[in-house]
Protein backbone atom coordinates (compact mmCIF):
# COMPACT_ATOMS: atom_id res chain seq x y z
CA UNK A 1 0.00 0.00 0.00
CA UNK A 2 1.67 3.16 -1.02
CA UNK A 3 2.12 6.08 2.15
CA UNK A 4 1.27 9.21 1.93
CA UNK A 5 3.68 11.75 1.07
CA UNK A 6 4.95 13.76 3.83
CA UNK A 7 5.21 17.89 4.11
CA UNK A 8 8.29 19.16 3.39
CA UNK A 9 9.88 21.02 6.27
CA UNK A 10 10.98 24.32 5.87
CA UNK A 11 14.57 23.70 5.26
CA UNK A 12 14.03 20.93 2.59
CA UNK A 13 12.22 23.46 0.80
CA UNK A 14 14.65 25.82 0.48
CA UNK A 15 17.53 23.53 -0.31
CA UNK A 16 15.35 22.64 -3.15
CA UNK A 17 14.38 26.39 -3.82
CA UNK A 18 18.44 26.84 -3.80
CA UNK A 19 19.03 23.66 -6.20
CA UNK A 20 16.60 25.05 -8.72
CA UNK A 21 17.65 28.35 -9.60
CA UNK A 22 18.96 28.82 -13.58
CA UNK A 23 22.26 30.68 -13.97
CA UNK A 24 21.68 33.61 -15.97
CA UNK A 25 24.99 34.71 -17.17
CA UNK A 26 23.92 38.10 -19.42
CA UNK A 27 21.14 39.81 -21.03
CA UNK A 28 20.80 37.44 -24.01
CA UNK A 29 20.70 34.60 -21.30
CA UNK A 30 17.91 36.25 -19.73
CA UNK A 31 16.19 35.72 -22.60
CA UNK A 32 16.48 32.84 -23.86
CA UNK A 33 15.31 31.66 -20.62
CA UNK A 34 12.45 33.84 -20.85
CA UNK A 35 11.31 32.47 -24.00
CA UNK A 36 10.21 29.15 -21.98
CA UNK A 37 7.61 31.28 -20.08
CA UNK A 38 6.18 33.49 -23.39
CA UNK A 39 2.61 33.05 -23.03
CA UNK A 40 0.37 34.74 -20.89
CA UNK A 41 -0.06 32.17 -17.93
CA UNK A 42 3.02 33.15 -15.97
CA UNK A 43 3.20 35.37 -13.26
CA UNK A 44 6.72 36.76 -11.77
CA UNK A 45 8.34 38.25 -8.67
CA UNK A 46 11.56 39.24 -7.93
CA UNK A 47 13.69 39.39 -4.54
CA UNK A 48 16.75 41.21 -3.53
CA UNK A 49 18.33 37.99 -2.44
CA UNK A 50 18.48 34.49 -2.47
CA UNK A 51 17.88 34.04 0.57
CA UNK A 52 14.58 36.09 0.21
CA UNK A 53 11.98 33.33 0.01
CA UNK A 54 8.58 33.58 -0.82
CA UNK A 55 6.93 34.11 2.50
CA UNK A 56 4.43 37.41 2.66
CA UNK A 57 6.03 40.26 5.08
CA UNK A 58 3.21 39.65 7.69
CA UNK A 59 4.89 36.23 8.23
CA UNK A 60 8.47 37.50 8.39
CA UNK A 61 9.30 36.22 11.96
CA UNK A 62 12.73 37.25 11.68
CA UNK A 63 11.63 41.00 10.87
CA UNK A 64 8.39 41.45 12.77
CA UNK A 65 8.59 38.69 15.66
CA UNK A 66 6.53 35.23 16.27
CA UNK A 67 3.89 35.96 13.85
CA UNK A 68 0.27 35.76 15.82
CA UNK A 69 -2.95 36.34 13.79
CA UNK A 70 -4.60 38.72 16.50
CA UNK A 71 -2.26 40.99 15.52
CA UNK A 72 -2.22 41.03 11.99
CA UNK A 73 -6.11 41.92 11.73
CA UNK A 74 -5.42 44.69 14.03
CA UNK A 75 -2.77 45.98 12.20
CA UNK A 76 -5.20 45.80 9.30
CA UNK A 77 -8.08 47.31 11.28
CA UNK A 78 -5.68 50.52 11.98
CA UNK A 79 -4.78 51.12 8.51
CA UNK A 80 -8.28 50.95 7.43
CA UNK A 81 -9.21 53.72 9.85
CA UNK A 82 -6.03 55.99 9.09
CA UNK A 83 -6.67 55.60 5.02
CA UNK A 84 -9.75 55.96 4.51
CA UNK A 85 -8.96 59.72 4.14
CA UNK A 86 -6.74 58.29 0.87
CA UNK A 87 -9.53 56.24 -0.16
CA UNK A 88 -12.72 57.69 -2.74
CA UNK A 89 -14.24 54.55 -3.99
CA UNK A 90 -16.96 53.01 -1.62
CA UNK A 91 -17.29 49.63 -2.95
CA UNK A 92 -14.10 48.52 -1.38
CA UNK A 93 -14.03 45.51 0.99
CA UNK A 94 -11.53 43.82 2.99
CA UNK A 95 -9.62 42.57 -0.31
CA UNK A 96 -9.02 45.73 -1.83
CA UNK A 97 -8.39 47.10 1.13
CA UNK A 98 -5.58 44.17 2.09
CA UNK A 99 -4.30 45.00 -2.01
CA UNK A 100 -3.72 48.50 -1.06
CA UNK A 101 -2.19 47.71 2.52
CA UNK A 102 0.65 45.59 0.32
CA UNK A 103 0.82 48.07 -2.36
CA UNK A 104 2.12 50.70 -0.27
CA UNK A 105 4.41 48.34 2.82
CA UNK A 106 2.06 47.20 5.09
CA UNK A 107 3.01 43.95 6.01
CA UNK A 108 0.09 41.71 5.41
CA UNK A 109 -0.86 37.94 4.07
CA UNK A 110 -0.32 38.83 0.45
CA UNK A 111 2.75 38.23 -1.85
CA UNK A 112 2.79 41.38 -4.98
CA UNK A 113 3.74 39.33 -8.16
CA UNK A 114 3.56 40.89 -12.24
CA UNK A 115 2.32 39.62 -15.19
CA UNK A 116 5.46 41.30 -16.68
CA UNK A 117 9.05 39.36 -15.98
CA UNK A 118 11.10 42.83 -16.35
CA UNK A 119 8.70 44.24 -13.61
CA UNK A 120 9.68 41.26 -11.92
CA UNK A 121 13.52 41.92 -12.92
CA UNK A 122 13.59 45.43 -11.70
CA UNK A 123 12.29 44.93 -8.61
CA UNK A 124 14.87 42.06 -7.87
CA UNK A 125 17.32 44.59 -8.99
CA UNK A 126 16.05 48.00 -7.39
CA UNK A 127 18.10 47.44 -3.91
CA UNK A 128 21.55 48.47 -3.44
CA UNK A 129 23.31 45.36 -1.83
CA UNK A 130 26.15 43.48 -2.84
CA UNK A 131 24.02 39.99 -3.45
CA UNK A 132 22.84 37.94 -6.49
CA UNK A 133 19.45 38.44 -7.20
CA UNK A 134 16.46 36.21 -7.86
CA UNK A 135 13.19 36.15 -10.14
CA UNK A 136 10.84 33.38 -9.16
CA UNK A 137 8.25 32.34 -11.97
CA UNK A 138 5.27 30.02 -11.40
CA UNK A 139 2.30 29.12 -14.52
CA UNK A 140 -1.01 30.85 -12.37
CA UNK A 141 -3.00 29.37 -15.16
CA UNK A 142 -2.10 25.80 -14.36
CA UNK A 143 -1.24 25.83 -10.78
CA UNK A 144 -2.96 28.45 -8.96
CA UNK A 145 -6.54 29.14 -8.68
CA UNK A 146 -8.39 32.21 -8.18
CA UNK A 147 -9.66 32.25 -4.78
CA UNK A 148 -12.92 32.50 -4.18
CA UNK A 149 -12.75 36.41 -3.07
CA UNK A 150 -16.56 37.17 -3.76
CA UNK A 151 -17.90 34.87 -0.87
CA UNK A 152 -15.23 35.05 1.86
CA UNK A 153 -13.07 37.37 3.67
CA UNK A 154 -9.41 36.68 2.85
CA UNK A 155 -8.64 36.53 7.23
CA UNK A 156 -11.30 33.28 6.50
CA UNK A 157 -9.71 31.92 3.49
CA UNK A 158 -8.21 28.80 4.00
CA UNK A 159 -6.94 28.40 0.20
CA UNK A 160 -3.33 29.21 -1.04
CA UNK A 161 -4.37 30.61 -4.39
CA UNK A 162 -4.23 34.03 -6.79
CA UNK A 163 -6.31 37.20 -6.02
CA UNK A 164 -6.60 40.14 -9.11
CA UNK A 165 -7.49 43.40 -7.09
CA UNK A 166 -8.84 45.85 -9.29
CA UNK A 167 -6.78 48.42 -10.67
CA UNK A 168 -8.17 51.04 -8.65
CA UNK A 169 -4.40 51.86 -7.80
CA UNK A 170 -1.78 53.63 -9.74
CA UNK A 171 0.82 51.59 -8.77
CA UNK A 172 -0.96 48.38 -9.29
CA UNK A 173 -1.57 49.39 -12.96
CA UNK A 174 2.04 50.47 -13.59
CA UNK A 175 3.36 47.29 -12.01
CA UNK A 176 1.14 44.84 -13.97
CA UNK A 177 0.42 43.39 -10.29
CA UNK A 178 -1.51 40.17 -8.90
CA UNK A 179 -1.34 38.68 -5.76
CA UNK A 180 -1.29 35.37 -4.20
CA UNK A 181 -2.92 35.02 -0.61
CA UNK A 182 -1.52 32.91 2.16
CA UNK A 183 -3.67 31.38 4.87
CA UNK A 184 -0.42 30.42 6.55
CA UNK A 185 1.95 33.32 5.83
CA UNK A 186 4.77 31.84 8.34
CA UNK A 187 5.36 29.03 5.69
CA UNK A 188 7.27 29.75 2.50
CA UNK A 189 5.60 29.58 -0.66
CA UNK A 190 6.51 26.74 -2.69
CA UNK A 191 3.79 26.14 -5.64
CA UNK A 192 4.08 23.20 -8.30
CA UNK A 193 5.83 24.28 -11.33
CA UNK A 194 8.20 26.94 -9.39
CA UNK A 195 10.77 28.13 -11.31
CA UNK A 196 14.01 30.96 -11.00
CA UNK A 197 16.12 32.77 -12.40
CA UNK A 198 19.77 34.02 -10.22
CA UNK A 199 20.93 37.01 -11.51
CA UNK A 200 24.63 37.26 -10.27
CA UNK A 201 25.40 40.32 -8.39
CA UNK A 202 28.60 40.92 -11.21
CA UNK A 203 25.82 41.95 -13.83
CA UNK A 204 23.53 44.05 -11.83
CA UNK A 205 24.49 46.94 -12.78
CA UNK A 206 24.42 46.60 -16.10
CA UNK A 207 20.68 44.79 -15.95
CA UNK A 208 19.31 47.62 -14.18
CA UNK A 209 21.00 50.37 -17.28
CA UNK A 210 18.97 47.82 -19.52
CA UNK A 211 15.78 48.34 -17.72
CA UNK A 212 15.81 51.77 -18.02
CA UNK A 213 16.71 51.77 -22.03
CA UNK A 214 13.59 49.64 -22.08
CA UNK A 215 11.87 52.10 -19.97
CA UNK A 216 11.50 50.35 -16.53
CA UNK A 217 12.70 52.76 -14.08
CA UNK A 218 11.97 54.12 -10.59
CA UNK A 219 9.18 56.82 -12.47
CA UNK A 220 7.58 53.52 -14.37
CA UNK A 221 7.20 50.86 -11.59
CA UNK A 222 6.10 54.07 -9.05
CA UNK A 223 4.15 56.69 -11.20
CA UNK A 224 3.85 59.32 -8.88
CA UNK A 225 6.47 62.14 -7.65
CA UNK A 226 8.28 59.75 -4.99
CA UNK A 227 8.82 57.75 -7.87
CA UNK A 228 9.78 60.46 -10.08
CA UNK A 229 12.51 61.77 -7.42
CA UNK A 230 13.82 58.15 -6.70
CA UNK A 231 14.31 58.09 -10.77
CA UNK A 232 16.12 61.33 -10.69
CA UNK A 233 18.57 60.71 -8.24
CA UNK A 234 19.96 57.28 -9.45
CA UNK A 235 20.04 58.42 -12.94
CA UNK A 236 22.26 61.36 -11.27
CA UNK A 237 24.11 59.09 -9.46
CA UNK A 238 24.58 56.52 -12.23
CA UNK A 239 25.08 59.93 -15.06
CA UNK A 240 22.47 58.14 -17.27
CA UNK A 241 19.88 60.03 -19.48
CA UNK A 242 20.70 63.66 -18.13
CA UNK A 243 22.57 64.26 -21.60
CA UNK A 244 25.83 65.34 -22.72
CA UNK A 245 26.70 67.24 -19.15
CA UNK A 246 27.19 64.56 -17.61
CA UNK A 247 29.05 62.20 -20.22
CA UNK A 248 32.86 61.28 -19.41
CA UNK A 249 35.05 63.24 -21.32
Amino acid sequence: MAQPKSTPTQDQIKAAVAKGHARVDDWKSLHEKLESMRDSGWIFRGVSSPGHYLVPSIGREQVYGPYKLAQETRLFEEFKNRAIGLITDPRFDNWDWLAYAQHIGVPTRLLDWSVSPLIALYFALEANSDTDRVVYAVKYSKYLHEVDHRNTDPFENKQEGRFTAPLAFDRIRAQRGIFTIHPDPTKIFYPKGLKSLLIPKEIVADFRRRLFKYGIDHWHIYPDAHGLGLQLAWQFKNKVGLGSLFVAR
